[in-house]
């Protein structure tokens, strides 16, 4: 619906407004002046506040037809309205005048802040009814509890498979919907503006995540990429880069392999630090994690022949880094791939309760632990 027309800009209205608003809220300090009688000035002023005041309830009833809603004819109708992060009064005001919610944004925001009700305005999907009074309005805007929501928990270490499956699950998008939307990388974000990246594996950021009924596979797959901006933004992605050679692309891929591979959260840098020494000494990273990506289901025991998968994922066959994420990493595992731990390990066991490595830098050492885990 397009928005109506004035005689004059709307803005210049509301510079108007605002300027005797605050003309009345907060009054420019006088000049010091010889001492005399201030019974006049007095008088005239409180005669002009009475007559600004006058004035303004004099525009509020005449838009509202005397405090009856301008939009009575059309009272009960619903109208829904959203408001993002970033909206003002002013542009909540006007939302709610284009779906003819009130009759006078103008108005609204007069009635806002005489109210003082106008300065904690939530985001989210609200429904009003046409004509509905400004104070309802208002409170619902400052609760942010009209609009119907619904949870998703997005766990570490899933894939961008795994991820939409697990969307699926927990609201009205389909696992389809969500690895088309997943496997663009045609959102505003720096950090998927390198040539190398494909999809948004790896970038789907692990956590609990409130979204408002109705959100579609876009916006969903946006919000985790903002969170991922978010939780990264103290990371030193650049010093990083630096040191280890590494874009921050390979960085988010290390930290894939950290996060499939660690069994505690305190040896991931370590985890991180044989990622880094194999790769110095030209050897293959051997991680069963990427084979387990590259067969693109789990298997609780891989074969000899599932080594041998033609992938370029798998790190038996093929030196350094896989090409990309296999899993969208924690934070923890993002702060390991930056800053690993200073180690001459090379090889690493998990040790037969399955809460932590064993880490040595010798191969026969390694062959007894594997032995001895039972592995």
């Amino acid at each position: 619906m397009k928005r109506r027309t004035n005689n004059r800009p709307r803005h210049r209205d509301q510079e108007d407004l605002d300027a005797r608003l605050n003309a009345l809220k907060s009054p420019t300090p006088k000049r010091r002046r010889k001492q005399r009688s201030s019974a006049g000035p007095m008088i005239l002023g409180v005669f002009t506040i009475v007559a600004v005041l006058g004035a303004i309830y004099f525009i509020y009833t005449s838009a509202t037809g005397g405090g009856e809603p301008a939009t009575a004819s059309k009272s009960g109708e619903k109208a829904t309205v959203e408001v993002v992060e970033g909206d003002t009064l002013s542009s909540v005001a006007d939302k709610l005048e284009v779906k003819d919610v009130i009759g006078s944004a103008t108005v609204f925001k007069v009635q806002a802040r005489v109210d003082g009700q106008g300065s904690d305005i939530k985001p989210g999907e609200y429904e009003f009814s046409k004509g509905e009074s400004g104070d309802s309005i208002l409170k619902k805007l400052n609760s942010g509890k009209d609009a119907p929501t619904f949870a998703v928990t997005i766990p570490e270490g899933l894939t961008l498979e795994q991820t939409a499956e697990t969307v699926e699950q927990g609201s009205d998008v389909s696992a389809a919907e969500f690895e088309e939307a997943a496997n663009k990388t045609d959102y505003s974000y720096e950090f998927l503006k390198d040539p190398a990246i494909k999809t948004t594996e790896g970038f789907l950021f692990p956590k609990q995540y409130e979204f408002e009924k109705g959100t579609d596979a876009d916006a969903m797959v946006n919000r985790l990429l903002e969170q991922y901006l978010i939780e990264t933004e103290g990371l030193d992605f650049e010093g990083a880069e630096e040191r280890l050679n590494l874009t921050e692309y390979e960085l988010v891929t290390t930290a894939s392999l950290i996060e499939r591979e660690s069994a505690n959260t305190e040896e991931r840098p370590i985890i991180a630090s044989v990622i880094y020494n194999r790769i110095r000494q030209g050897m293959p990273l051997q991680i069963d994690a990427t084979i387990q990506y590259a067969r693109g289901k789990p298997k609780e025991e891989l074969s000899l022949d599932d080594l041998e998968i033609e992938s370029p994922y798998n790190t038996y066959n093929n030196p350094g880094l896989p090409p990309g994420p296999i899993a969208s990493p924690s934070r923890e595992s993002l702060q390991a791939a930056i800053e690993p731990q200073e180690t001459d390990y090379l090889y690493y066991v998990l040790k037969a309760d399955g809460q932590e490595h064993y880490f040595t830098n010798n191969y026969d050492d390694f062959l007894a632990a594997k032995a001895e885990a039972g592995r």
